[in-house]
């Protein structure tokens, strides 16, 4: 099912944020009417297990880490679950719109609306590089790990699959996600700085550092 996420990356690539400020940043999306509505909280933690599978695309054997999924009651056991772990999605899963919506979609209703921070190990791909849309950057997939000086951010018009660059977004060890159900994806042309102006305004203030916006999305 086509879906588009909206990203908040780091302008440091290597920022790493303590478990108060994750917690900070999620109850004052609350305060501010941003975030999803009768929300269900949840860390994500890796497992340890590793799943391979052939690649029908490259012919070769790709593999992806497992992760389990934990209910947590509020922000303040998000924080203490966090802490010190170096890798992990904290999840806030719910439906939209909320008061102060990310976007204004021309839809009429409920959709699912759930917004994540995620952070890895080591730096990855914040890019969102389609292989149907040629470029001439070298460009690893979303998720990936990367090199940290690969900061430009490389993303493609939904609708177009045109180019968009944008700085300092190509790579990060944490970022924050926007996903949108309904197959609902905002309107974008040539540029990714979409998202309702005072939700980053909170990211910015609770992290204490610049965002710049990025995408991901599927067909």
């Amino acid at each position: 099912m086509p879906e588009y996420t909206h990203t908040l990356v780091p302008k440091p690539a290597n920022f790493v944020p303590d478990g108060a400020q994750v917690a900070a940043f999620l109850s004052s999306l609350v305060s501010s009417g941003a975030s999803p509505v009768e929300p269900v909280i949840a860390v994500s933690k890796l497992t340890g297990e590793v799943q391979t599978f052939p690649n029908p695309f490259t012919g070769k054997t790709d593999s992806f880490a497992l992760r389990k999924q934990k209910k947590v009651k509020d922000f303040a056991a998000v924080a203490k679950a966090i802490q010190e772990i170096e890798d992990y999605d904290v999840v806030v899963m719910g439906q939209g719109p909320p008061e102060l919506p990310a976007f204004l979609f021309d839809f009429k209703g409920p959709y699912d609306f759930t917004v994540r921070c995620c952070l890895r190990a080591e730096v990855v791909s914040t890019s969102d590089w389609h292989d149907e849309a040629p470029t001439q950057h070298e460009v690893e997939f979303f998720g990936r790990p990367c090199g940290p000086k690969q900061r430009l951010g490389i993303f493609h018009n939904p609708d177009t699959l045109e180019v968009i660059e944008v700085p300092n977004a190509g790579c990060a060890r944490f970022w924050i996600e926007f996903e949108f159900g309904k197959m609902l994806f905002p309107r974008i042309e040539d540029h990714l700085d979409l998202i309702e102006p005072r939700i980053v305004e909170v990211a910015e203030t609770a992290f204490g550092i610049k965002f710049v916006q990025g995408c991901h999305w599927c067909a």
